[in-house]
């Protein structure tokens, strides 16, 4: 029996049709991006964790970064949550009341080195306050710190708690805004990116913040003067959170492999970033003819008698969210601390 040719090609189509191994659907992901160009978090970590996310995944996965925020910076928790974007970093310390436990990081003296604290900052949380469920609707690939925020001022230089009364300081969370209090000066709740409008238009005298992010958000002319506070003031949590609808409608391994390269591994790079990023930044201020003063030691020992309030305020907090024994996870934490140095 002869079979014509238009026929066993059709024949031929059909059977490969469904001999042909199935091509892997690419998932793009939509970031919702705040930091500036050439900002050390975005430059150093985040554009290349984006391209080893796709490298990871095989090309199955994609993260397509939004041409601007979606929304506004201190609501980046829910725009993740409510699947405006998939992707976003956000700053708790923005919305005060609502992440209570995890403020145990943003204390005063737990630490001023980011390369030791930003990967034991994922670690503590995983162990210590993930039970709690703080982000529900957002899984958190990544929680860190950045350098501790520091002072910088256009009025004087600060030697004493008595310098700081009266100066309108920009704080970015709940325990910074505290001890500005504390300290009698006035603090101003804004988010980085209004730094810059608030600082040139006189709203604010000074902004609390990484030294790294001076020169990254353009201020060095507008802050003469730059205190370091030893053992820091306040640190900042950041988290780099996925809406958690779509990171469960990934493939397993594709889970599996982005959390590899996320986690500690994502909070470690954070920390060396920003650890380089403060030294660029003082030697920066330095040429200017404008280096940053360390504030002194029997001052420093005032300032940490003024700030306790802050540590009993949190733990009265964290019992009334369910934890049973904040002391104790507060000693924990600077023990692992002390262990990392």
């Amino acid at each position: 029996m002869r079979i014509s040719f238009p026929r066993l090609t059709a024949a031929i189509v059909f059977a490969s049709a469904f001999a042909a191994p199935a091509v892997a659907q690419t998932t793009v992901l939509k970031y919702s991006n705040w930091l500036p160009p050439g900002q050390a978090m975005r430059m150093e970590v985040v554009e290349p964790w984006i391209a080893e996310v796709e490298k990871a995944t095989q090309g199955r996965v994609k993260i397509d970064t939004a041409p601007k925020v979606v929304g506004s910076v201190p609501a980046q928790f829910d725009v993740a949550r409510d699947g405006q974007a998939d992707l976003v970093i956000f700053i708790p310390g923005y919305t005060p009341n609502r992440f209570d436990l995890l403020e145990v990081l943003q204390l005063p003296f737990v630490s001023d080195n980011p390369e030791v604290f930003a990967p034991l900052a994922d670690r503590f949380y995983r162990k210590n306050l993930a039970s709690y469920n703080e982000f529900k609707g957002v899984h958190p690939l990544s929680v860190y710190v950045v350098s501790p925020g520091q002072v910088f001022n256009s009025k004087r230089p600060l030697r004493s708690l008595a310098d700081f009364k009266g100066l309108k300081i920009r704080s970015p969370q709940t325990s910074a805004t505290q001890a500005l209090t504390l300290m009698g000066a006035v603090p101003i709740s804004k988010p980085v990116s209004e730094t810059y409008e608030l600082l040139s238009s006189g709203v604010i005298d000074g902004t609390f913040m990484p030294p790294e992010s001076i020169p990254a958000f353009k201020l060095t002319e507008l802050v003469p003067y730059a205190t370091i506070v030893p053992g820091a003031i306040y640190n900042t949590v950041l988290v780099l959170g996925i809406n958690e609808d779509k990171w469960n409608s990934l493939r397993a391994e594709d889970r599996e492999a982005i959390s590899r390269i996320s986690g500690e591994a994502f909070a470690r790079n954070i920390g060396r970033a920003y650890a380089k990023g403060d030294k660029a930044a003082f030697e920066l201020m330095r040429k200017a003819g404008k280096p940053a003063e360390v504030f002194p030691a029997e001052a420093l020992a005032e300032m940490k008698k003024v700030l306790l309030p802050i540590e009993r305020d949190w733990m009265e907090k964290a019992k009334k969210k369910g934890m049973s024994d904040p002391q104790k996870v507060l000693e924990q934490l600077r023990a692992d601390i002390a262990a990392a140095q």
